[in-house]
């Protein structure tokens, strides 16, 4: 009797067609999980990117509509049309009209 005992040490692993499905499907969630996360930290990069590009193009516009207020001013004008040689006159301009003879 001492013969017949089985130990119950040793098992055997045995990969049965319902262990490799679940093993796939693990491995799908792995690399589903992988694929998402790379494509959140790309979206957020090109997030990132485009608020510094907008600050940017914000300040520029901001510079430029300064420059155009700058320039549309009455003194600005005269000084860029005297270096021109065009200069205010200094008496009242007289309008000629001219008669109509029917």
């Amino acid at each position: 009797m001492a013969t017949d005992k089985k130990s119950t040490s040793t098992k055997e692993i045995t990969l049965t067609t319902e262990w490799i499905y679940y093993l796939i499907f693990l491995f799908g969630l792995a690399l589903l999980y992988i694929f998402l996360t790379h494509r959140t930290d790309n979206i957020v990069r090109d997030i990132e990117t485009t608020k510094r590009n907008l600050v940017e193009l914000r300040a520029e516009n901001i510079t430029l509509k300064s420059e155009i207020m700058k320039n549309r001013s009455r003194v600005n004008l005269e000084e860029r049309l005297a270096s021109r040689g065009v200069k205010e006159p200094n008496r009242a301009v007289k309008l000629i009209k001219e008669r109509h003879v029917d």
